[in-house]
């Protein structure tokens, strides 16, 4: 493509429209400033990757300022032999961060947009969090730690704690969260641009991930001077289409956060609620789940993984609804609308501390045509009308 249909081409996808006499004489000024530059590229080093991106400005004369400089980013950006960011130096950065503070907006489950601001602490392992707070523009409170939450209700004045285990933050995004993505995510595309409020420099990602039973999609902005991630948006879907439902637009990160940030103190007047986590009634079900009969714990926790697993490889969803029964057949059917393959690994089955669901099974599953993903199984027992039995509790999904 010569350099003038480079340029037609980027004039078109400004969505300037005006006269075609008036387009003419853009064109032809733009084309005479592109070859002025041919001879002097050094001068724009600086601007190397400026490409357009989303154009606020609504004026003529600034659309084709706009167009001149994203031309010659884009002739220099593919001569340029050393990028200008790379994800191992953001990467090496977060490694010191152990806690950040974020705000921006969430959907709600009537799809209306809410304004939050949080905190979270990383786990040990920089993977997720288990100290997390979010405060949204009205009023409400949600807190996890020490494997309890805390829901704070304004409307109804009430504080519901649901103790039991559960990670805030099933994706910590961090150094590893980073390390693993660009390996296993689709359509990993990176852009370059210059912020206009601030005139620093910006890398654009965009990819999808399978990670989990749902497919997702995401964008993430990194500032190239300091090598952070400064906002991420997320989308139910893999092709970043409507309303993203996450948008961070502001990150803040800190070496660490105090404790008391992730003590709850119950507003004055609310009364308070303490409850296993939701679906217990469903988890209670006599005809649900799987007799233990002589297998110790650990054995039937391994089985009743490696039977839910199965039925969801087989498609078998009314064993997948019998095994874990907080939703019908169908309702499973519909959550896990893609091809799971195979079992990898059933692993060993432990305690963890402060978990008051059950024994925890970690399982590896290969899902289409991706790497294997860690799933951890919680297996709640039961003993009811005399029979020991058990039932799958809940997941939490992350990555090797």
């Amino acid at each position: 493509m010569s350099a003038a249909e480079k340029i037609k081409k980027l004039f078109v996808k400004s969505n300037v429209t005006v006269r075609a006499e008036v387009d003419d004489r853009i064109m032809d000024t733009i084309l005479r400033a592109f070859e002025k530059s041919k001879n002097k590229e050094s001068a724009f080093v600086p601007n190397i990757g400026r490409i357009i991106m989303k154009s606020s400005f609504t004026k003529l004369a600034a659309a084709a300022a706009i167009i001149i400089a994203a031309v010659i980013g884009i002739v220099l950006f593919e001569k340029s032999s050393k990028p200008a960011w790379a994800i191992e130096q953001t990467i090496d950065i977060l490694k010191n961060y152990n806690a950040i503070h974020f705000s921006g907006t969430t959907l709600d489950e009537q799809g209306k947009e809410v304004s939050f601001e949080a905190w979270a602490r990383a786990n040990k392992e920089q993977t997720g969090s288990d100290n997390f707070r979010l405060k949204t523009e009205t009023g409400e409170i949600f807190l996890v730690a020490e494997h309890s939450c805390y829901r704070y209700d304004p409307q109804t004045q009430t504080v519901n704690i649901t103790e039991g285990y559960g990670q805030a933050m099933g994706m910590w995004p961090g150094a590893k969260f980073l390390e693993s993505m660009k390996e296993k995510v689709l359509d990993w595309q990176e852009s370059y641009a210059t912020d206009p409020a601030t005139g620093r420099e910006r890398v654009y990602v965009t990819c999808s991930t399978p990670a989990g039973p749902d497919p997702r999609s995401l964008w993430f902005e990194v500032d190239v001077e300091s090598k952070l991630v400064i906002s991420i948006k997320q989308w139910e879907n893999m092709k970043r289409e409507g309303r993203p439902s996450f948008y961070a637009q502001s990150i803040t990160y800190l070496a660490d956060l105090p404790d008391e940030m992730f003590h709850f103190e119950t507003p004055e007047g609310a009364k308070t609620i303490v409850q296993l986590p939701g679906q217990m009634d469903e988890l209670q079900d006599p005809n649900a789940g799987m007799q233990v009969g002589n297998m110790t714990e650990e054995q039937a926790a391994q089985e009743i993984a490696r039977r839910y697993w199965q039925a969801i490889v087989d498609k078998d969803w009314d064993t997948v609804a019998l095994l874990r029964p907080i939703t019908t057949a169908e309702g499973w059917k519909k959550k896990y609308n893609r091809n799971f393959e195979k079992i990898v690994e059933i692993g060993q089955p432990y305690q963890e501390d402060g978990c008051k669901l059950g024994k925890i099974v970690p399982c590896m599953i290969k899902v289409e045509n991706n790497e294997p993903q860690k799933v951890n199984i919680i297996v709640l027992f039961r003993e009811i009308n005399g029979q020991r039995t058990c039932v799958i509790a809940g997941t939490t999904w992350g990555s090797e």
